[in-house]
């Protein structure tokens, strides 16, 4: 007898422990899992596998979402909801919708609210497989509409921007196979999965900055993460090689934020680890974000170190400008004044020459070109060059005087902010 109720009560705990909870404590309301405050809705909401934090695959069995308490939802409660294995983890334009042959449909029915939660048990339990991430979807098919105090009634946390894609119009029920045009969201909802088992430590932050593999990070960046569901803090741990931590070794943080007290080296390869800490247990299996630091400051940032042209056609890809400091400030010898970028020289010979600034393909790098004559102290006007937008062009054609030293410096267009610079090519053709 004491066996068979052992066996019982260890029955009824793994139950209870097989349902993963996502911010069900969030107080914010919006569209989603369907929109109350419109006639008809459909929503697709994506949850990131890494997210979810299961300990293994499995079958979930149902969702359970959660309701505003001043919210009624009797006159939106028709509901038609589908999950699915998808390798998205946002939406990237208003028809980037999960296409409905990839989703299965797991629950057609009257939902009800009940102590502030809608739970929609399945039909047929769905096989998630703990490696795509998971999208669940929901189209509301009522005509009436909720008035509740804040037009939507259901509970949503802030995520991944553009997590969640949703249609709501008052002209018809949507067809999942050809729906709308929709609008994004950068939240979702606070959800119950049940029927899958979460590892034994809250889920692996989410690093917004700076992004895996990303190249010319600062060398005292503001490293940023996603609030993870539960966390009461987090650990940071950055090394020089995978999995190292021989420049900061699982410092605790309360935020979501962190700065390097001390400046990392420019032109190195890092490895950051971000884990959450709830309740004494850390993250599990969280892997490196890998970046390389700015280059080191260029040879020509100062028009003192100016490369020289001496042989034509001239061409020269400035690939660390981004390391280029605003020296003794903005640069205001011209009327239009800029940035102090970097820097070049050419000897005029009574010739024309064309100086032109272009930017690889892709960038949105807004150049200035000022071209002045004379020596570094005493520099007087040719022309300031602003004539493009980002990632435009920046041509000039002058007369030279024989003999005369003529300097160019490519910098932000910005008159007052120390922008940051970027890559570009400059060539001087003498016609």
């Amino acid at each position: 007898m004491k066996k068979v109720l052992l066996l019982s009560l260890l029955s009824i705990a793994l139950t209870l422990n097989a349902q993963i909870n996502l911010n069900i404590g969030s107080t914010n309301v919006g569209t989603a899992p369907i929109s109350s405050f419109f006639s008809y809705s459909y929503v697709q909401q994506i949850y990131p596998r890494q997210e979810l934090n299961a300990s293994a695959a499995g079958n979930i069995t149902g969702l359970t979402f959660y309701v505003d308490p001043s919210a009624t939802i009797s006159d939106s409660s028709d509901w038609t909801v589908y999950v699915g294995h998808t390798t998205k983890t946002s939406f990237t334009s208003g028809t980037d919708w999960i296409p409905s042959s990839q989703l299965t449909q797991v629950f057609a029915g009257t939902v009800t609210k009940t102590n502030n939660k809608v739970e929609v048990t399945f039909t047929t339990p769905f096989a998630y497989n703990n490696s795509d991430n998971l999208v669940i979807a929901a189209k509301e098919n009522s005509q009436s509409i909720d008035i509740n105090n804040f037009d939507e009634a259901f509970r949503v946390y802030p995520h991944i921007p553009s997590s969640t894609l949703y249609y709501t119009g008052d002209r018809m029920i949507v067809d999942p196979a050809s729906p709308p045009g929709g609008i994004r969201a950068d939240y979702k909802s606070a959800v119950t999965i049940s029927g899958l088992t979460p590892k034994p430590g809250p889920s692996c932050p989410f690093v917004n900055y700076p992004a895996n593999n990303a190249q010319l990070v600062p060398v005292l960046p503001n490293i940023r993460w996603l609030a993870v569901s539960g966390a009461d803090s987090y650990k940071i741990s950055l090394g020089t090689t995978p999995g190292g931590n021989d420049v900061i070794n699982q410092q605790a943080v309360s935020g979501v934020d962190f700065t390097p007290s001390t400046a990392l080296n420019r032109d190195t390869n890092y490895y950051l680890k971000v884990t959450a800490v709830s309740a004494g247990l850390e993250s599990l299996g969280c892997t490196d974000i890998a970046f390389k630091t700015i280059p080191p400051v260029p040879v020509n940032d100062a028009c003192s170190g100016a490369l020289p042209a001496s042989a034509f056609p001239y061409e020269y890809t400035q690939n660390d400008a981004v390391s280029a400091t605003n020296n003794n400030g903005f640069i205001d010898t011209c009327p239009d004044a800029m940035n102090d970028g970097t820097w070049f020289k050419f000897t005029g010979d009574g010739g024309q020459f064309t100086v032109k600034i272009t930017m690889p393909a892709g960038s949105t790098y807004d150049p200035q070109m000022d071209i002045y004559s004379g020596a570094c102290g005493s520099l007087a006007c040719v022309n300031a060059v602003d004539n493009g937008g980002g990632g435009a062009a920046e041509t000039y054609t002058f007369t030279t005087t024989a003999g005369t030293e003529y300097f160019i410096n490519v910098g932000a267009y910005e008159e007052t902010v120390d922008m940051p610079e970027n890559v570009f090519t400059i060539k001087i053709i003498k016609l």
